[in-house]
C-alpha cells in the first residue's frame, strides 16, 4: 500500500501550500530528535517520514505525479528508488524552524551570520546596608566599585600602541564555522573566533599595560544617592558603572542591592511603622498621656483613652515611612500599649492596691479565680 503523504501531514487534498509549509513546521518542531520528547528513534523515524511528505507536497511537480500514480512513482524519483537526506531540498526551511534553538543553520542554507556588533560590557552588583533612618530621609553613600574599563596605551584594541591588523584565523569576519555531518545533512555551527574574540582584529606584539586584553582594573569612588522611602531588596541602577566592553560597546550597568537593617525601637509594614509604649494602670483606666518618640527622635504626645486595654494599638498620623520617593506623604506610626508592672512596692502602694483588688467586687473575684485556675494547669 502507498503512502499517504497528506495523512502523514494531517491536511486535506486540496491543502493550499502555506497550509502545507505550516503543518511540516508544527511536526517539525515536535518530532526533531533534539527537541522531541518521543524516544530518539521514534522521533527520528517521525521526523524522516513527515519530511519525505513534505519533499513531495511543497514540489508542485513531485505533487501532481503523486496524486495521480501515488507514492511509489515519486519514490522512484528519488535517488536509489527511495527518499534519503540527499534528496532533501527545503533545508532552509529547517534552519528557520530550529535557528533559536541550536544557534545553527543545515547545508544549504542561509548564511548564518550571527550579530558580532560591539555588546555591553558584564553588569555588576554591589550591596549596601543601611539604617531605617537613613531609609526614611533619603542618604547619599559613597562606594568603591572595582571594574574593568578600557585600556588607554591600547585603546581597548590589545595591541601594542594601538597597531592591529585583519585577524588571519577568521579574515576579519569575527566568526569561525564548524561543520558536522548528521542524519539530516550538513550542520553548520557559527561562533565568535577565539583568537580575535569576535572583533575580526589582531596583532602583532600585545599591549603590555593589559597583556593583551584591551582592559585594565580600577576601582573608582561612586557617591550613590538612595531615595527616602526605600525598602528591603530595593535596586539602584547606575548606567555605564559596570565592566567595559571587550569589542567597542558600552560598559555595563552597576545594581546597587539596599538592605535596611533591623531597628530596635521600629518594625516596618510598606509605609507604617510599629512600636510601643510602657504606661500605668491608673492611665488605663482614666485615661491620660504619654510621650512617644518617632523615628526621627521627635517627642510626640499620644493621648490614651479611658478603658484602653492592654496590647491595644493607638495611631499617630502622617509619623511612618515615606509613600514614595516623590511622595510628601508618609504613612502612619502604630503604637502598641503595654502596662508597667512594679516588681516591688512600698507598703503604702500595697495596701492602696488591696483596697482597689478589694472593692472590684464578686465579679473581680470570679475572673481572678478563673486566671488562677489557667495558670495552674499551665
Amino acid at each position: 500500500m502507498g503512502k499517504d503523504y497528506y495523512e502523514t501531514l494531517g491536511v486535506d487534498k486540496s491543502a493550499t501550500q502555506d497550509e502545507i509549509k505550516s503543518a511540516y513546521r508544527r511536526l517539525a518542531k515536535k518530532y526533531h530528535p533534539d527537541v522531541s520528547e518521543e524516544p530518539k528513534e521514534v522521533a527520528e523515524a517521525k521526523f524522516k517520514e513527515i519530511s519525505e511528505a513534505y519533499e513531495v507536497l511543497s514540489d508542485p511537480e513531485k505533487r501532481t505525479t503523486y496524486d495521480t500514480y501515488g507514492s511509489d512513482a515519486v519514490n522512484s524519483q528519488f535517488s536509489g528508488g527511495g527518499f534519503s537526506w540527499d534528496d532533501f531540498t527545503h533545508a532552509e526551511d529547517i534552519s528557520d524552524i530550529f535557528g533559536d534553538f541550536f544557534g545553527n543553520i543545515f547545508g544549504g542554507g542561509r548564511s548564518g551570520q550571527q550579530s558580532r556588533g560591539p555588546r555591553q560590557g558584564n553588569s555588576l552588583r554591589m550591596d549596601i546596608e543601611i539604617s531605617l533612618l537613613d531609609a526614611l530621609n533619603g542618604v547619599k553613600k559613597e562606594v568603591q566599585v572595582p571594574h574593568t574599563v578600557t585600556c588607554a596605551p591600547c585603546k581597548g584594541t590589545g595591541g601594542k600602541d594601538g597597531k592591529v591588523s585583519t585577524c588571519g584565523q577568521c579574515n576579519g569576519t569575527g566568526q569561525v564555522r564548524s561543520v558536522r555531518q548528521t542524519m539530516f545533512g550538513n550542520m553548520v555551527s557559527v561562533s565568535d573566533c577565539p583568537k580575535c574574540r569576535g572583533t575580526g582584529k589582531s596583532y602583532e606584539e600585545r599591549c603590555p599595560e593589559c597583556r593583551g586584553s584591551g582592559y585594565t582594573q580600577k576601582t573608582s569612588k561612586v557617591e550613590v544617592s538612595i531615595p527616602k522611602g526605600v525598602d528591603e531588596g530595593s535596586t539602584l541602577t547606575l548606567r555605564g558603572l559596570g565592566d567595559a566592553s571587550y569589542n567597542g560597546g558600552p560598559p555595563g550597568d552597576l545594581y546597587v542591592i539596599i538592605h535596611v537593617k533591623k531597628d530596635k525601637a521600629f518594625d516596618r509594614d510598606g509605609a507604617n511603622l510599629w512600636t510601643g509604649i510602657t504606661t500605668t494602670y491608673p492611665r488605663l483606666v482614666l485615661g491620660g498621656q504619654e510621650e512617644v518618640r518617632t523615628l526621627e527622635g521627635e517627642k510626640v504626645i499620644l493621648t490614651i483613652p479611658k478603658g484602653t486595654q492592654v496590647g491595644s494599638v493607638l495611631r499617630i498620623n502622617g509619623k511612618g515611612m515615606p509613600r514614595s520617593a516623590n511622595s510628601s506623604t508618609r504613612g502612619d506610626m502604630f503604637v502598641r500599649v503595654k502596662i508597667d508592672v512594679p516588681s516591688k512596692v512600698t507598703k503604702e502602694e500595697a495596701e492602696l492596691l488591696q483596697k482597689l483588688d478589694n472593692g472590684a467586687g464578686p465579679k473581680k473575684s470570679k475572673l481572678r479565680k478563673k486566671i488562677d485556675d489557667i495558670s495552674e494547669k499551665i
